[in-house]
């Protein structure tokens, strides 16, 4: 495990299916249907109590819930507009795939490089193009990376990602492999400018930071049984803190939420923001018919069944767990960084690969990310954090495994505990501490496609 505590042996434990407002709020959904209770953030019970849609519209005073979890002090470098980053990467982006092997190659020759090498890049159109340039951008330019070099088979096919990093205010430099006369001669020169940015980062020294300065991105993946009993309500709490203390929540996954639409709704800041919810979500749901997918047949995946998850319903008001109690401030586009603190949640397709490219790209600094089966990808530039209370998976997936709130179930620990853990594994990260995916370089990028390639 790579946040080790010691543990003795432990049995695993007979799943627990103790009543939660969640269940309360499928009753009254449109998609009906008999889910599985779970227990979602103490911070909701009043609140749920016999009116099962009555989510808190406005931030509330603090609890204690609040006043247990321990401040720590933050660091982070700091960016010349202003921007804080918890990691000063060196990243390699591949602006056509064709570049992919060489920017690998150059992000393995340096430490603290990162390759980013979606696939595609050529014979795209429209707004698909104009997707994957975002993403790139969103990528390049994040707040944990101090400079990127963008490569490419023609230089100009990188020209465009290059601009928008550099008007981000990220430095950035561009090589094409047929200008530089073949992928050793780019090789040479883009590792040579490697360097001397390396050297310059090396020279930068941690600030003070406080909370308000991060955004913090919520996904789950690889969901059982113990994913709505403890880790989504464990973030849970952790959201509601973060946006108490001004600082911005991302969630996504609209296809996770299928059934639990009503309970999102009724935290919207708005009616205009209520209606993009629906939408957003109902989005993928008619997407998938069009497909002839109908998805009631189709998710849970079978890894979520054999984790004891039964219907969408049931895994979506688990998923929704992990964003807390506190208002939904909008909906943001894939890859959109959010404009102003609080909680958002964002249009992008569930797949974890797919879905954390997205969050990284909206300006995530990291991702707390939930599993109870275990799943081991992470992103290039924004640390993945997993947290699990699967005793089992926690055993034999440990590598993986950041958090383990596996006593929950075992031994009768508090949520309110378990926040704590969240907290304070975050802040550890924050402050530099590496996630398993960056020791073992479990990261990817994978960017959206909505249109064919010519």
């Amino acid at each position: 495990m790579c946040c080790a505590h010691a543990r003795a042996p432990r049995r695993w434990p007979t799943p627990l299916n103790p009543s939660g407002c969640p269940a309360t709020a499928a009753a009254r959904s449109p998609r009906n249907a008999r889910p599985r209770a779970y227990p979602c953030p103490p911070s909701w019970s009043t609140n749920c109590a016999g009116r099962p849609n009555a989510m808190p519209r406005r931030p509330r005073a603090r609890t204690s819930v609040h006043s247990r979890i321990a401040m720590t002090e933050l660091t982070a470098y700091t960016r010349p507009d202003g921007r804080r980053g918890i990691r000063n990467l060196l990243a390699v982006v591949a602006a056509t795939d064709a570049a992919n092997p060489v920017a690998r190659r150059l992000a393995a020759a340096l430490p603290d490089c990162v390759a980013i090498t979606p696939l595609y890049g050529r014979g795209q159109l429209g707004e698909d193009l104009a997707l994957s340039i975002r993403t790139m951008v969103g990528l390049g330019s994040h707040p944990n990376v101090y400079a990127t070099l963008v490569v490419s088979l023609e230089r100009v096919a990188g020209t465009r990602v290059y601009e928008g990093i550099r008007a981000a205010g990220t430095p950035c430099e561009v090589m094409g492999i047929q200008e530089e006369g073949g992928t050793p001669a780019l090789f040479k020169r883009g590792l040579a400018l490697l360097e001397q940015w390396r050297v310059q980062a090396q020279a930068q020294r941690r600030e003070p930071a406080r909370i308000a300065d991060f955004v913090i991105g919520l996904e789950c993946g690889g969901s059982d049984t113990t994913s709505g009993l403890v880790a989504n309500p464990a973030i849970g709490l952790v959201t509601d803190r973060l946006v108490d203390e001004g600082a911005t929540a991302i969630f996504s996954e609209p296809v996770e939420c299928l059934g639990g639409e009503a309970a999102l709704g009724a935290r919207a800041a708005d009616a205009g923001v209520r209606e993009r919810i629906d939408v957003t979500i109902r989005k993928y749901e008619d997407i998938a018919r069009r497909a002839g997918v109908d998805l009631n047949k189709t998710n849970p995946a079978p890894d979520n069944i054999r984790g004891g998850l039964t219907t969408i319903e049931e895994k979506s008001l688990g998923s929704i767990c992990k964003t807390g109690s506190r208002t939904i401030a909008g909906v943001l586009g894939y890859g959109q960084a959010a404009s102003a603190p609080g909680l958002y949640l964002m249009d992008a397709p569930a797949p974890a690969t797919e879905n954390i490219t997205a969050l990284a790209a909206g300006g995530c600094h990291l991702i707390l990310f939930a599993t109870g089966v275990g799943n081991s990808i992470g992103n290039p530039v924004s640390p993945t954090v997993k947290i699990c209370g699967n005793d089992r998976t926690c055993r034999t997936f440990a590598d993986h495994i950041d958090v383990d709130l596996s006593a929950v179930l075992l031994h009768g620990r508090s949520l309110e505990e378990a926040g704590t853990q969240v907290w304070d594994a975050m802040a550890a990260i924050i402050n530099g501490q590496p996630t398993c995916c960056e020791v073992l370089g479990e990261t990817e990028t994978a960017i959206s496609r909505i249109g064919e390639s010519v």
